[in-house]
């Protein structure tokens, strides 16, 4: 058993390093008395693509009591630890002179704040992700396993426009390089599980006996279990049972044919000789089938929740799909259901119904996530959620009109306290009426204020981001 300061705790094997939940009792000494890193900071970025039904996501009034909308449900466990942003505006840093398309223009600005037109390869593009990692991987406590951690549903597929592709298939960027997404959940499960390169002697050996990743450190739980408090022994054996069971899901996936990296005749996804690199989804017209988009989902839920729990990293970027994304959502409707097919409603009402559906699934899988954040404790009695600044939104709001004002935009957690994020809907555009329309009004109020609000409340003192400018928003400070 090692540690790495105070807060960390590691068990290593052949070719495994598994990262521990925080134990206190395995902590403590007599001589120093319990560890004194304080829990870090996380930041999550979460894309829904293909914009969203705003008539039904909008609450109608704004404060603390605003009633829930169809799309919003899933978020009331939690109403209180988030913000609801309505009237923010991204359309002259999207969209300024003639872009590639609207669905790219949004997807490639969307933490970064730097337009893709005359853009493509300004050094000075970097996301907000990459903009805190020197505050979320500071000096205080050792650093993560992972600087940072991209996953994307999609893959590498999907229309591309006439921009690079990777301003539709990525979100985080760092000195105008974009960092791919990792989108094959057993590849996830390796880069966070398994130290060094997954292909080496000792995990492929481990793949070929068809070993769990926790045979190889047994002993030595064993050994730490015996030494530890009540409590920390139950979260312990909870945590080793989570790893347990995800590995076997991951194994089951595959035999279903249905891993990406899997054998589509229904061999394990645990080959005997791990591949250099696994195949490009390549899936027809960038549709992504809905037995993955389901199964996937499911398992990167997990694996980010536990990312974030053990320290592994304190940075997520997370795409359901890419920008002009056709995800497959048959699994909703018993019919073959292709988003972006469906995002282009041409105000229908059946449309409009099946984006409500879609659009409710996706707020239900990110509240899924942030009530299991809410339910993890630290050592100073508060939540992981507390500690995480986490921020969902789309490439533009309506996804017939694409317009890049009105747009969707959820905060949740809080910075550790340096965020205002109390429950609150904070509308922009108060002339707003309601029943309102799917293409709502234009504020002057950028998008990019949220990020530079970010900024500000982990210490880093600047008034701009990108090209956004005007200042944090007072409503997000403390």
């Amino acid at each position: 058993m090692s540690t790495r300061q105070s807060r960390r705790l590691f068990l290593a094997g052949a070719g495994v390093t598994l990262a521990l939940p925080f134990l206190p009792s395995a902590l403590w000494s007599r001589r120093t008395g319990a560890a004194t890193c304080k829990p870090p900071r996380r930041f999550m970025a979460w894309f829904a693509p293909n914009g969203i039904n705003m008539p039904d996501w909008t609450p109608t009034t704004a404060g603390a009591t605003w009633d829930l909308t169809p799309i919003t449900t899933p978020l009331d466990p939690i109403r209180k630890k988030i913000v609801i942003l309505t009237g923010l505006d991204n359309q002259d840093l999207a969209v300024p002179g003639s872009p590639p398309d609207d669905s790219t223009a949004g997807t490639g600005c969307f933490l970064n704040m730097i337009p893709v037109n005359g853009h493509e390869t300004d050094p000075a593009r970097i996301s907000i992700d990459q903009a805190l990692l020197p505050v979320l991987n500071g000096p205080d406590c050792a650093a993560p396993l992972l600087p940072s951690l991209q996953i994307g549903i999609q893959g590498d597929n999907g229309s591309c426009s006439t921009a690079p592709c990777e301003f539709s298939r990525t979100l985080s960027w760092n000195q105008g390089v974009s960092l791919p997404n990792i989108w094959d959940p057993q590849i996830c499960f390796d880069r966070m599980f398994a130290s060094g390169d997954p292909a080496v002697s000792a995990a492929a050996e481990r793949a070929a006996l068809r070993k769990s990743i926790l045979d190889s450190v047994l002993v030595q739980t064993k050994s730490l279990s015996f030494t530890l408090s009540p409590a920390d022994r139950a979260k312990l054996d909870q945590h080793t049972t989570f790893i347990r069971n995800l590995e076997t899901r991951l194994q089951r996936l595959g035999k279903a044919g249905v891993t990406a990296g899997g054998d589509p005749n229904g061999a394990t996804c645990t080959p005997p000789v791990r591949p250099d690199a696994s195949p490009p989804l390549n899936f027809d017209r960038g549709i992504t089938p809905a037995a993955i988009l389901q199964g996937h989902m499911a398992l990167y839920l997990d694996l980010m929740a536990v990312a974030f729990q053990c320290d592994i990293t304190r940075a997520i970027t997370f795409m359901i799909g890419n920008a002009r994304s056709n995800n497959d959502y048959s699994f909703l409707f018993g019919v073959f259901a292709a988003h972006h097919a469906v995002s282009q409603h041409d105000g229908a009402a059946d449309k409009l119904a099946m984006l409500t559906r879609i659009d409710t699934w996706e707020v239900l899988q990110a509240a899924t996530l942030l009530r299991r954040l809410d339910g993890m404790l630290e050592s100073d009695g508060q939540s992981v959620l507390d500690h995480t600044t986490f921020y969902m939104s789309s490439d533009f709001a309506d996804g017939q009109i694409h317009n890049h004002w009105d747009m969707p935009v959820l905060l949740a957690g809080g910075a550790s306290g340096g965020l205002k994020i109390d429950g609150r809907h904070i509308n922009y555009t108060p002339q707003l009426t309601f029943p309102r329309p799917l293409v709502g009004l234009r504020s002057n109020v950028q998008a990019g204020r949220v990020f530079i609000s970010m900024l500000q409340a982990h210490g880093i003192m600047q008034d701009t981001f990108g090209m956004a400018k005007g200042g944090p928003l007072p409503e997000l400070m403390p």
